[in-house]
């Protein structure tokens, strides 16, 4: 697709915006590539900003950012690319390792994230955080992901 002119987004890299103290991880070629092929226009801009208040506030050793709401569904369902509405980024070691989309109806879990935290910075799929603790993923638990057909019956 090649939406981000060799790395470049909104006045400087992309890497450049997501570089040094331990807020802001760094970026990986991986996750680069990632973000040239999967968003378009300002969501590069979206996605820094979500990263950047979630590593705030959760640090970076092992985060799953659900990072922005694209609005509606990008790829072919069931295909061999990345698809969904969501942008997740998985942040380890103060390092971006990767950018993916997924779609809201998925589940969304520590399993699926492989992290110790998972944080909804679009207020969507989680009512609260999910961290890596015996009570995670007990229907009923503060962890439990919000039901997002609740508002549409």
């Amino acid at each position: 697709m090649g939406y981000i002119d060799k790395g470049k987004a909104y006045g400087g890299s992309f890497m450049s915006h997501m570089s040094q103290p331990t807020n802001r991880p760094n970026l990986s070629v991986h996750a680069l590539q990632r973000v040239d092929e999967r968003l378009i226009g300002e969501e590069a801009q979206k996605v820094i900003s979500a990263v950047r208040k979630a590593s705030a506030k959760y640090g970076t050793k092992s985060v799953g950012i659900i990072a922005h709401d694209l609005g509606s569904q990008r790829g072919q369902a069931w295909g061999n690319t990345s698809n969904g509405d969501l942008v997740v980024v998985i942040v380890r070691n103060g390092q971006v390792k990767t950018v993916y989309l997924r779609r809201a109806t998925q589940t969304f879990d520590l399993s699926v994230s492989r992290t110790d935290v998972l944080v909804d910075m679009t207020g969507r799929v989680l009512s609260a955080p999910l961290r890596n603790n015996p009570s995670a993923g007990r229907r009923g638990s503060r962890n439990a992901p919000r039901d997002i057909f609740a508002n549409r019956r």
